[in-house]
């Protein structure tokens, strides 16, 4: 199994364990065997003031972890060309995350016609393809993945529409989308949330993303210490996908 984890909500972010503080995470983590990891909060968590940021990387160095501890963001795209943080703001942070369907927050397109695969397929690659052409994009996380709190499928239900929906991805554009985050060095989450959400048609997706030589960025998208432990249901799809170190997505080095 791979020790890195690079999707980790505290409790700044909402419906996240109020005891999930950064240092509780550390050593959690640490205790797991990890070898690096990612705080991503989201960048409102922070109030759009650096002092918040600097307090973050304050705490985390005050941990003297024996695991490297790094600080990101998770933004969403309100619309096409419309980031929900701004470029200057992101430059205080190691990566940024980017979701293109946190259908959830107040402000985000949404799909017209929720029900409706077809359209839901439409609005899914169109956002997709916004986050990626973000120039502050640095992984696009959970996309395609739907989540039972927007559309309040049953299990099975949200299989078979996860399936249809895909169906209606045009190829051809999603393809050159992926070409596209490659050469931008763009990396795409593969999350247990997919797992969870019995969405497991996109390990087409993910074989598709290895393919166009798309990195994959291991991420939990934790709110709560018993879904840091959830990382490894991903292991047999790893194993099936045939992921090796060097398909994985890692921050770059910054001097700070």
């Amino acid at each position: 199994m791979f020790t890195y984890d690079y999707h980790i909500h505290t409790r700044l972010s909402p419906h996240t364990d109020k005891h999930h503080s950064i240092d509780k995470i550390i050593r959690f983590q640490q205790d797991r065997g990890m070898e690096e990891i990612g705080i991503t909060d989201h960048d409102f968590s922070y109030g759009s003031r650096t002092k918040n940021v600097d307090l973050a990387r304050k705490t985390i160095d005050e941990c003297e972890s024996s695991i490297s501890v790094r600080l990101g963001a998770e933004s969403h795209m309100l619309e096409y060309r419309v980031p929900s943080i701004d470029i200057r703001f992101a430059a205080y942070f190691d990566y940024i995350l980017m979701a293109p369907n946190h259908y959830h927050f107040r402000g985000v397109a949404r799909p017209t016609r929720l029900l409706d695969p077809r359209n839901v397929a439409a609005h899914e690659i169109h956002m997709f393809e916004a986050a990626i052409a973000c120039p502050i994009t640095d992984v696009v996380v959970h996309p395609f993945v739907l989540s039972p709190e927007v559309f309040g499928f049953s299990t099975e239900e949200f299989s078979d529409f996860g399936s249809e929906m895909m169906e209606h991805i045009e190829q051809k554009r999603l393809i050159n989308l992926l070409d596209m985050a490659a050469g931008r060095g763009i990396g795409i989450e593969i999350s247990p949330k997919f797992i969870k959400y019995n969405q497991r048609h996109l390990i087409e997706f993910y074989q598709l993303c290895l393919e166009r030589e798309v990195k994959l960025m291991i991420g939990s998208d934790a709110h709560n210490a018993e879904e840091l432990e959830e990382l490894g249901l991903l292991e047999p799809v790893l194993e099936v996908l045939g992921v090796a170190e060097e398909h994985l997505w890692r921050p770059r080095k910054w001097q700070w």
